[in-house]
Protein backbone atom coordinates (compact mmCIF):
# COMPACT_ATOMS: atom_id res chain seq x y z
CA UNK A 1 0.00 0.00 0.00
CA UNK A 2 1.23 3.50 -0.80
CA UNK A 3 2.30 5.78 2.04
CA UNK A 4 0.17 8.57 0.54
CA UNK A 5 -3.43 8.93 -0.56
CA UNK A 6 -4.07 8.07 -4.18
CA UNK A 7 -7.22 10.28 -4.13
CA UNK A 8 -9.24 7.82 -6.20
CA UNK A 9 -6.53 7.10 -8.78
CA UNK A 10 -7.12 3.67 -10.31
CA UNK A 11 -3.53 2.83 -11.28
CA UNK A 12 0.05 3.72 -10.35
CA UNK A 13 3.13 3.59 -12.58
CA UNK A 14 6.73 4.62 -12.11
CA UNK A 15 8.64 7.02 -14.34
CA UNK A 16 10.67 4.01 -15.51
CA UNK A 17 7.46 2.22 -16.55
CA UNK A 18 6.27 5.38 -18.31
CA UNK A 19 9.52 5.49 -20.31
CA UNK A 20 9.34 1.85 -21.37
CA UNK A 21 5.56 1.47 -21.75
CA UNK A 22 4.35 4.91 -22.85
CA UNK A 23 1.94 3.73 -25.56
CA UNK A 24 0.46 0.99 -23.35
CA UNK A 25 -0.02 3.39 -20.42
CA UNK A 26 -1.70 5.94 -22.70
CA UNK A 27 -4.06 3.24 -23.95
CA UNK A 28 -4.75 2.23 -20.34
CA UNK A 29 -5.40 5.84 -19.29
CA UNK A 30 -7.96 6.23 -22.09
CA UNK A 31 -10.04 3.49 -20.45
CA UNK A 32 -9.90 4.85 -16.90
CA UNK A 33 -12.28 7.29 -15.24
CA UNK A 34 -9.53 8.82 -13.09
CA UNK A 35 -6.02 8.32 -14.45
CA UNK A 36 -2.64 6.81 -13.75
CA UNK A 37 -0.50 8.30 -11.01
CA UNK A 38 3.12 8.61 -12.10
CA UNK A 39 5.62 8.37 -9.27
CA UNK A 40 9.32 9.09 -9.11
CA UNK A 41 11.30 7.68 -6.19
CA UNK A 42 7.97 6.54 -4.67
CA UNK A 43 6.64 10.12 -4.66
CA UNK A 44 3.57 11.10 -6.73
CA UNK A 45 4.70 13.54 -9.44
CA UNK A 46 1.96 13.61 -12.10
CA UNK A 47 -1.24 11.99 -13.32
CA UNK A 48 -1.70 10.65 -16.84
CA UNK A 49 -5.34 11.13 -17.90
CA UNK A 50 -7.29 10.68 -21.11
CA UNK A 51 -7.85 13.75 -23.24
CA UNK A 52 -11.61 13.56 -22.61
CA UNK A 53 -11.04 13.57 -18.85
CA UNK A 54 -8.62 16.48 -19.22
CA UNK A 55 -11.28 18.46 -21.11
CA UNK A 56 -13.83 17.72 -18.36
CA UNK A 57 -11.39 18.78 -15.64
CA UNK A 58 -10.41 21.92 -17.55
CA UNK A 59 -14.07 22.90 -18.06
CA UNK A 60 -14.80 22.35 -14.37
CA UNK A 61 -11.77 24.44 -13.44
CA UNK A 62 -12.83 27.27 -15.76
CA UNK A 63 -16.39 27.16 -14.40
CA UNK A 64 -15.03 27.38 -10.85
CA UNK A 65 -13.00 30.49 -11.70
CA UNK A 66 -16.11 32.51 -12.63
Amino acid sequence: TPMYSTKGIEAVATVTELRSRTAALIDQAKGLKTGIMIQKNNIPEAVLVSYDLYLDLFAAHQKGKK
